[in-house]
C-alpha cells in the first residue's frame, strides 16, 4: 500500500506533469491528496498464508480491495482446478468476514468461466468481479474477427 500511496498514506515518489493530471503541474498539497484519493490498493489473497493472515491483510491501512485469485488459492490449498471445493467457499466466507470488519471490499478472481460460482460469492458480499484479463479479452476478440474473415 505504501508503495502505491504517496505522503502521508505513503511512500510513492511526487513528480509534476503526470499524465493523471493531464502533464499540468498543480499545488502539492492538491495533488497528493486527489491522487490518493483516485488511487485503489488491491491485495491479492493466492496462498495458503494469505489466507492464514487475512485478517492482518484486511487491517491494513489504505487497503482498499482483498482479491482472491481462485485458481492460485486452489493449488496452494493442494486443491489445483477444484474450483467448487468446500475449502474454497471457506476461503472467501473468511476473507469476506475479514473484509466486513474491517469495512474493506472482497473481489472475485479467476472464475471468468464459472458465472454460477462467481455468483455465489457475490451473493456471499463480493462487489468485484474479474471477468478476465487483458490477454482472454485480446484473444476472444481476435478469435472473433479471425472467424469473421473466414466467413467471407
Amino acid at each position: 500500500m505504501r508503495a502505491a500511496k504517496f505522503t502521508p498514506l505513503g511512500d510513492r515518489s511526487i513528480a509534476g506533469g503526470l499524465p493523471h493530471l493531464q502533464f499540468r503541474t498543480f499545488p502539492a498539497t492538491e495533488t497528493i491528496h486527489a491522487l490518493n484519493e483516485a488511487t485503489m490498493v488491491l491485495i491479492m489473497i493466492e496462498s495458503a498464508e494469505a489466507l492464514a493472515n487475512v485478517e492482518a491483510i484486511a487491517a491494513v491501512e489504505g487497503v482498499d480491495l482483498l482479491l482472491i485469485g481462485t485458481n492460485d488459492l486452489c493449488s496452494s490449498l493442494g486443491i489445483p482446478g477444484q474450483l467448487d471445493d468446500d475449502k474454497v467457499r471457506s476461503a472467501y466466507a473468511k476473507a469476506m468476514e475479514a473484509c466486513r470488519k474491517r469495512g474493506k471490499h472482497l473481489g472475485v478472481g479467476g472464475l471468468s468461466a464459472y458465472p454460477r460460482l462467481a455468483g455465489e460469492f457475490v451473493k456471499m458480499g463480493a462487489r468485484y468481479v474479474s471477468t478476465g484479463t487483458d490477454l482472454s479479452f485480446l484473444l476472444g476478440a481476435a478469435t472473433a474477427k479471425a472467424k469473421q474473415v473466414r466467413e467471407y
